[in-house]
């Protein structure tokens, strides 16, 4: 076993979980690396052909494009990355998500840092996807009309809504710094614009934390 696993450039357990069948969904690629070290056909430690295999593993995650990046707390200019600057993060698969369309945000700043430390990936799904409103509690990507430009700024807020339809937008910060929140009024459908000043985009569903570091401060 440890020749194998070493022939094939794998640790000893993982190597004896695939041959032993102990393992609950191996990946096609490291069954190709045991049958090629030991000159035999996939099939004969799989007992299948191996694009049936390969069909039948879980697939307990999958990958999303990490678009741009959200000031945490605050509002900056809301500007996708081109798109050869996106990259692609390996997320889990989210049952209650399923089917909808997401994609993620780099967090910059630290006016959300109890919940999403600056370098953190939100990932987010449209509200105009998902076919409901905001809730109280849920973490949101909100956009707002700049006054100066005329274009959007973007941030990341949790939302509180009061029983008479005023929407909070909430930091969730260590930083005194940023511990006001956005107060909206509630909404009547009216605008003399066409489009609310504030308008809530997004939520925020999960969130993903490369290269996480100790704080001693």
């Amino acid at each position: 076993m440890r020749a194998v696993s070493l022939g094939a450039g794998l640790s000893e357990s993982a190597a004896k979980h695939v041959i032993y069948g102990s393992s609950q969904s191996p990946r096609l690629k490291t069954i190709n690396q045991i049958a090629a070290y030991l000159d035999i056909p996939t099939s004969e430690i799989t007992g299948k052909d191996p694009q049936q295999r390969e069909a039948a593993i879980p697939v307990h995650t999958t990958q999303i494009e990490v678009r741009g990046d959200v000031q945490a707390g605050v509002w900056r200019e809301a500007i996708e990355w081109p798109a050869v600057d996106w990259y692609a993060i390996t997320v889990p698969i989210d049952a209650a998500y399923q089917g909808f369309h997401r994609y993620g945000l780099k967090v910059c700043g630290q006016s959300m840092n109890k919940v999403f430390p600056e370098g953190s990936v939100v990932v987010v799904i449209n509200f105009g996807d998902l076919g409901r409103l905001p809730k109280t509690g849920d973490f949101v990507v909100a956009v707002q009309r700049c006054s100066k430009t005329d274009q959007y700024e973007a941030t990341v807020k949790a939302v509180q809504i009061r029983d008479d339809g005023t929407v909070i937008l909430w930091p969730q910060s260590w930083d005194p710094a940023f511990q006001t929140p956005v107060i909206l009024p509630p909404h009547d459908g009216q605008d003399s614009a066409g489009v609310p000043d504030v308008a809530i985009q997004a939520l925020v569903v999960g969130s993903y934390q490369p290269n996480p570091k100790a704080s001693f401060s």
